[in-house]
């Protein structure tokens, strides 16, 4: 049977270093999983520092806002993942199991505290989650027919994006629709570029001519 992993991603609601330590996730528990207790992928991104803490969670069975709270019932290491971006991939099984056996060096953050989700909670926080999702709804619809080189040309692009952003040790390029997606824009490597990230927020959805 595969190992299942519970996902948390923070860069607002501090690090969890020990057992004890409570957080909060937008993802509540499966149907039956509600008492279980799950390995976990914690990753803590702040500018260009990326942490990695791998311990076991359980739902408390509290709620704060919309999200659920997690207590860590078991804890085994932080790690440092310096420039390493894959975090975005998630949802690959064999990334997860991959982190979850990573030999690094534990670092030392006796110093280090996680403060109690109440003190550092936000509501509306999942503004950007549906933000997100409408993304991923106009870029299935947006997307038309590729060619195999067409669909090529755009992994060559994302990949070369993901190259950079390794070697910068941040997120700093973007992969952008030149006509934005909200304004009817497609997702065909004609109207795809690859730019800073500051350029893209600047630029955010306007036609810029």
């Amino acid at each position: 049977m595969a190992l299942k992993f519970r996902v948390i991603q923070s860069n607002d609601r501090g690090l969890i270093t020990k057992q004890g330590d409570r957080t909060y996730a937008r993802r509540g528990p499966a149907k039956s999983e509600e008492a279980l207790e799950l390995p976990t992928l914690f990753i803590w991104v702040s500018r260009k520092d990326r942490y990695l803490a791998r311990c076991w969670t359980q739902w408390t069975g509290e709620r704060l806002g919309d999200d659920f709270i997690y207590d860590v019932s078991r804890f085994r290491d932080v790690i440092d993942l310096h420039g390493d971006t894959r975090y975005h991939q998630w949802c690959l099984k064999q990334l997860r199991l991959e982190l979850w056996a990573m030999q690094q060096p534990a670092l030392d953050l006796t110093e280090v505290s996680c403060p109690v989700p109440e003190a550092v909670y936000e509501a509306n926080r999942h503004k950007t989650a549906a933000y997100l999702k409408r993304r991923k709804q106009r870029l299935e619809v947006q997307t038309p027919r590729l060619t195999k080189a067409e669909q090529e040309r755009i992994q060559r692009l994302y990949e070369q994006r993901d190259r950079l952003n390794e070697a910068s040790g941040c997120i700093e390029y973007h992969v952008d629709h030149i006509i934005p997606l909200a304004k009817g824009g497609m997702h065909h490597p004609g109207n795809l570029q690859l730019i800073t990230a500051a350029e893209n927020m600047r630029k955010g959805a306007k036609l810029v001519l």
